[in-house]
């Protein structure tokens, strides 16, 4: 199977971004804080509450996305209250190993993060796998989503999304 090119032949739209605010034990106060000053300030859906490392990420974290027309301010404001957080930021378009990758802004420390399943789809599509639409890109495009529910720690729509509810 041939490699995956170091710079992408192609990006695809951006329909949305995803940030992940990722906190440990001791800073866990602050990303609930954040949470709900965010939810004050932008309407966000696709929501992840993480209490722990999961296969792609290396420590507790909350994913949301926010709309395109959101950046710019969403970045000027998590750079200004994050409060030595790390934040990753990221667009949604598809290429879930591309956007985690290549496409990635850090705010704070880089971390690493577990995107081998990624790589494998990513490598399997390049080789004319047929694959699945990426369940980021689908719930990410819905931005009739966006502000709809006021999200709490430990709250997961995607875990929901996947047992059908």
């Amino acid at each position: 199977m041939s490699e995956l090119p170091e710079i992408p032949e192609k990006i695809d739209e951006i329909v949305a971004y995803h940030s992940h605010i990722y906190f440990t034990a001791e800073t866990r106060h602050i990303a609930e804080r954040l949470n709900e000053e965010l939810q004050d300030q932008f309407k966000i859906w696709d929501y992840r509450w993480l209490d722990a490392a999961n296969g792609l990420h290396p420590q507790p974290m909350f994913r949301f996305a926010i709309l395109k027309e959101d950046f710019q301010r969403y970045v000027e404001w998590i750079v200004r209250v994050r409060e030595g957080l790390t934040v990753l930021v990221h667009p949604i378009t598809g290429d879930d190993f591309v956007d985690h990758t290549y496409l990635a802004i850090w705010i704070g420390g880089r971390l690493e993060l577990g995107v081998a399943r990624m790589r494998e789809h990513a490598l399997a599509r390049r080789a004319g796998a047929q694959l699945p639409i990426s369940g980021v890109l689908q719930t990410g495009s819905d931005r009739s989503l966006a502000g709809q529910v006021r999200y709490r720690p430990g709250d997961d729509s995607y875990r929901q999304r996947a047992q059908g509810g």
